[in-house]
């Protein structure tokens, strides 16, 4: 845990004096069994990414805010988890509780575009950061580049499309353009302005054949989907 030197090892009683004194946008359990005051943001994909076996793997968790999925993931078995988020604050609050968890998970402050530096993972994590970025497609690429095992991402979808189809079977790939186009929704956020919701088909395009990629359902904010790799 050199990494978080600087952050002190807290009785009880501190630590959730401190949780107190944060602000949060995640629940999480602390070891004194105090619940940070952060949304509920679970439903089918806590119930997705609790079920993902961990043990022995190398895990990134891409926009991992205070470090929910992250620390999960180790306390889960991880060999390394990697949790990278562009807010500073969550991070810091992120390798508080690692340290005072005993969990040893590297958290960096770099966005989605530099995720390609940190080599390959066997799982990768990414919830509601493609919904709100500008280059959703180099997004895509990014986690592609790194991907070599499983990914949960929960991100918009065009729904015309995806109303049609729920995963990559629908999708011939013997054929250079599909029937349905490639096609795609502009989306108003709040926090981001306009936003691209790109088609299930141009999801499947940017992870190619080496993945499938399936439909889970409507998560908590968006749509979930699992890719996975085909060999």
């Amino acid at each position: 845990m050199t990494q978080y030197e600087s952050y002190p090892v807290l009785s009880d009683l501190e630590y959730e004096s401190w949780a107190e004194s944060q602000q949060w946008y995640q629940t999480i359990e602390l070891r004194n069994g105090y619940v940070t005051k952060g949304n509920d943001f679970e439903g089918l994909r806590g119930e997705f990414l609790s079920g993902i076996d961990y043990k022995g793997k190398r895990v990134l968790d891409v926009g991992c805010n205070s470090g929910k999925y992250a620390l999960a993931a180790k306390a889960a078995g991880a060999a390394e988890v990697i949790g990278v988020d562009v807010d500073k604050n969550r991070l810091e609050q992120a390798r508080m509780i690692a340290m005072n968890e005993s969990l040893d998970v590297t958290f960096l402050n770099i966005g989605i575009e530099g995720i390609a530096e940190l080599g390959q993972f066997d799982i990768v994590i990414c919830v509601a950061v493609l919904t709100e970025v500008e280059n959703v497609i180099g997004g895509l690429r990014a986690l592609a580049s790194c991907l070599k095992g499983k990914a949960v991402i929960e991100m918009g979808l065009a729904q015309s499309v995806l109303s049609i189809s729920k995963n990559r079977s629908w999708w011939r790939a013997d054929t250079d353009v599909s029937r349905l186009g490639r096609t795609g929704e502009f989306q108003r956020h709040t926090h981001a302005g306009w936003v691209v919701y790109p088609s299930m088909e141009i999801v499947c395009d940017i992870f190619g054949r080496e993945f499938k990629v399936t439909y889970l359902g409507h998560g908590p904010r968006y749509e979930l989907l699992e890719i996975d790799s085909a060999s």
